[in-house]
């Protein structure tokens, strides 16, 4: 249900950059820059999906859709009104993230200790150009990862 639920709310085919069509829900996750963070770097997208992923009962979907009804068509972008619910939800989202900064760490490191030849200048620059890009990567992982927890901490009241 909760399938049918997303397939039914999706977004429009997307062409990526190679011109290939895909369809479905795309993330980009920016970096939170201010210390508050209000409405940054997590996309509500991303939020909602989280919302709806974590849902345990079909009147809790259906809650979903009849808000979603009432207000602009878009499924669970507010915050839930059960805060123990809405905290599971970015607790999910939490886990996923730092799952996937578990490996930007090792991968980077492993760059930086690479013993190349310096006679190749380009491959150097690769080699550059990949930590550089793994770094900042890891970066907005780390800033989203921040305002989850924030987030989580201040709906639980501490």
């Amino acid at each position: 249900m909760k399938l049918e639920l997303l397939d039914k709310h999706q977004i429009a085919a997307m062409d990526d950059a190679n011109g290939i069509e895909t369809v479905g829900n795309h993330f980009t996750i920016r970096e939170v820059k201010s210390a508050r963070g209000w409405g940054r770097g997590i996309p509500l997208s991303l939020r909602a999906f989280a919302r709806v992923m974590t849902a345990t009962s079909c009147q809790e979907l259906e809650d979903l859709v009849r808000e979603a009804a009432q207000n602009d068509g878009r499924l669970a972008r507010r915050p839930l009104m059960n805060k123990i619910k809405e905290i599971e939800a970015h607790q999910m989202l939490l886990e996923r993230i730092e799952t996937l900064m578990q490996g930007y760490s090792p991968c980077i490191l492993s760059m930086q200790l690479k013993n190349t030849c310096t006679e190749n200048s380009q491959l150097e620059m690769r080699r550059k150009m990949a930590i550089d890009l793994l770094s900042g990567e890891l970066r907005v992982l780390r800033s989203a990862s921040m305002w989850l927890k924030n987030y989580c901490t201040s709906l639980s009241g501490g």
